[in-house]
């Protein structure tokens, strides 16, 4: 049975377009808390498989969202740990609550370490490249800014679904130097960019990352004029998986944010693809930035093993 909360965060996820991993994980761990606590179940047995039921669907929000695999997969271990205890459906509950609220809050509060961590890597007059939406991003050129140092920032349009024009509009209010450039202009303005800064969706265990389509593009740009790219992840992102020889899944979007309805019926014989991420070479990452530390991208295999060792496979 799927609860009424989570098809409505499936759903709010889908209507509001929402931005990040980590938004999109928060909503999801608090869907499935409350989903928790609303439960009918008699047994422990029947609650353990309504609550992985509940989230096999809501990891399908996001295929390529590591931090939301990450999170689920984390309160599914906890309560399978409980279960071995002898618990109760009421502790049973308890166990789910304190888990999604304990995994949001790190995560919440990587964003901020990574924000101390990143900005520190910023120089007084730097021009800083960006290209999607990303909470730690943000939060590194806000905490920069507030240090005092004077940016300058190219933002890309990002399209299809334009969330580049909302990084625009948070960095402008914060009183940065914000310039949006649409996406193909990105060779143009490499010439003039210092650093290129962006978020990831996954890391795997080779440095690669997943991020917004066009990432991968524009960091071998990057590469060829060099100009360093930094990558900013919290360990939660890394992805245990890709150890074993998995790949991330590569989530495709609907053709309409491209074409809209009306347009397509013009053009039968016309089809849209939109996948909604790329794969960034660690070939073409210089350091990637973490709640931890700044490490390079052939040491992601180190932050993956102990992933695996905290987190069940079971999810």
């Amino acid at each position: 049975m799927i609860h009424e909360e989570v098809l409505k965060a499936v759903e709010d996820v889908r209507i509001r377009q929402m931005r990040g991993g980590t938004i999109v994980t928060h909503v999801a761990l608090m869907a499935l808390r409350s989903a928790a606590q609303g439960s009918k179940a008699s047994s422990p047995k029947e609650f353990s498989s309504e609550l992985e039921e509940n989230t096999r669907y809501l990891t399908n929000i996001r295929a390529a969202s590591i931090p939301l695999a990450n999170g689920l997969r984390h309160v599914v271990s906890e309560v399978q740990k409980s279960m071995e205890r002898g618990s109760t459906v009421q502790e049973l509950k308890q166990v789910v609550s304190e888990a999604a609220t304990t995994f949001d809050r790190k995560l919440e509060e990587s964003i901020r370490e990574i924000a101390e961590i990143g900005a520190r890597r910023l120089r007084d007059g730097d021009v800083v490249m960006t290209h999607s939406y990303s909470s730690s991003v943000i939060a590194i050129l806000k905490k920069a800014h507030q240090q005092g140092k004077p940016l300058k920032v190219f933002v890309t349009e990002t399209r299809p679904e334009l969330e580049g024009r909302d990084v625009a509009r948070e960095l402008a209010a914060e009183g940065i130097d914000t310039t949006l450039i649409i996406d193909s202009a990105v060779s143009h303005f490499i010439e003039k960019t210092d650093k290129v800064l962006v978020g990831s969706e996954a890391v795997a265990a080779n440095g690669a990352i997943v991020n917004k389509i066009g990432t991968a593009t524009i960091a071998a740009v990057a590469h060829g004029a060099r100009v360093r790219v930094y990558a900013a992840a919290s360990t939660y992102k890394f992805s245990p998986e890709t150890m074993l020889g998995e790949l991330i899944q590569i989530e495709e979007r609907d053709p309409a944010f491209v074409l809209d309805d009306q347009e397509m019926r013009k053009l039968p014989n016309i089809t849209v693809r939109n996948p909604a991420f790329d794969v960034t070479s660690p070939q073409d990452i210089d350091l990637i930035i973490t709640e931890r530390g700044v490490i390079p991208p052939q040491a992601a295999i180190m932050i993956v093993r102990e992933q695996s060792d905290h987190l069940s496979f079971a999810a």
